[in-house]
């Protein structure tokens, strides 16, 4: 069964900052989260280390989904960058408290506000160890 899937990247500057908007839509899991890599590894490439990702169409994430997400942190982190997200529906963040993920990445309730935290940092929350990753 097909299942429905996209990408959409919109490049923002604030202050000093390019940062990425990635919105995600549809289901991302074992079928569709090469995708999201594949994106995000183009992205890294081109020297973007601050991530803006908006879920708020996002359907349903699975543990290879998630693991892309922990994946891309480490790296931006590791680069001094970092990565917000914003629109995150009810039934992800379930996923995302049960799985402490939520302790990991800081998601917002409005664009502005993590357009904000990027010009004024709060400190980033624990390390993403290698082992951390799915």
């Amino acid at each position: 069964m097909w299942k429905k899937f996209e990408l959409e990247t919109i490049p923002t500057q604030v202050g000093n900052l390019s940062i990425q908007k990635v919105r995600i839509s549809g289901y991302l899991d074992s079928s569709t989260f090469p995708q999201l890599q594949e994106h995000l590894d183009n992205l890294l490439k081109q020297d973007h280390h601050y991530y803006l990702l908006d879920l708020e169409n996002l359907d349903y994430i699975s543990s290879a989904g998630l693991g892309v997400l922990m994946g891309i942190l480490r790296e931006v982190r590791e680069k001094e960058g970092d990565l917000k997200i914003i629109n995150m529906s009810e039934k992800i963040s379930r996923v995302f408290d049960l799985l402490g993920f939520s302790r990991l990445m800081k998601v917002y309730p409005s664009e502005q506000e993590a357009l904000d935290a990027f010009l004024n940092p709060a400190p980033t929350g624990p390390e993403v160890a290698p082992e951390d990753r799915f």
